[in-house]
């Protein structure tokens, strides 16, 4: 585990542009509630927010989990705020996960209502992504996400940014994703609307 080796990160809360630190707020508790939930893979996956325009303007940027905590770890302040090309924009001194930004930025960039996404890779979603018929309508969760589901075929880690035509292709529209032999992902309009839509995803499964 990295945590011990990384630095401490001063308080950004009178330093940002106040719909930046509501957002920073938001997205570090929506990391506590994962973490309760249990819905962490040590240190890897990623839940991302996208900032506001009267934070960023036309620019899009959007807040990611340091690469090396925990979700228990991640606070307001230790977000880092990132391009579509991966670059820190705040002088954070953490790393990001290549294999995070990949997907991320992909669906950030090209659906315009995809402010947040999140990926997981539970027991629940990774043992769905691997049956061949995928999640079957078999249940009331399940009942409440039909035709609403979109499938994505394995590809291996996702860092090569040549995977995005085909991620979005496979996307469409849908904001439920089961990524084949992988795990799980939701995008939507805000955190709160992803965050039903995930913990209806993992329900079903």
């Amino acid at each position: 585990m990295l945590t011990h080796q990384l630095p401490a990160v001063r308080s950004l809360r009178h330093e940002v542009h106040a719909k930046e630190w509501e957002a920073r707020v938001q997205l570090a508790a929506c990391y506590r509630v994962f973490a309760f939930l249990g819905w962490t893979e040590m240190i890897y996956n990623h839940i991302t927010l996208r900032l506001p325009q009267e934070v960023c303007g036309a620019e899009k940027q959007f807040l990611i989990n340091p690469f090396g905590l925990h979700y228990s770890e991640v606070t307001a302040s230790n977000l880092v705020k990132i391009d579509l090309n991966g670059k820190a924009l705040d002088g954070s001194p953490y790393p990001v996960n290549p294999a995070g930004f990949t997907v991320h930025a992909a669906l950030h960039d090209n659906l315009p209502e995809a402010h947040c996404v999140m990926h997981t890779h539970t027991t629940a979603g990774v043992s769905v992504a691997c049956l061949k018929e995928g999640l079957q309508q078999t249940n009331f969760y399940t009942a409440q996400l039909h035709n609403m589901i979109a499938y994505h075929d394995f590809e291996g880690i996702t860092i090569h940014a040549d995977e995005a035509p085909r991620l979005l292709k496979s996307i469409g529209n849908k904001q439920a994703v089961i990524l084949r032999n992988h795990g799980l992902l939701s995008w939507g309009a805000t955190l709160p609307q992803t965050f039903a839509i995930l913990w209806t995803l993992q329900r079903a499964c």
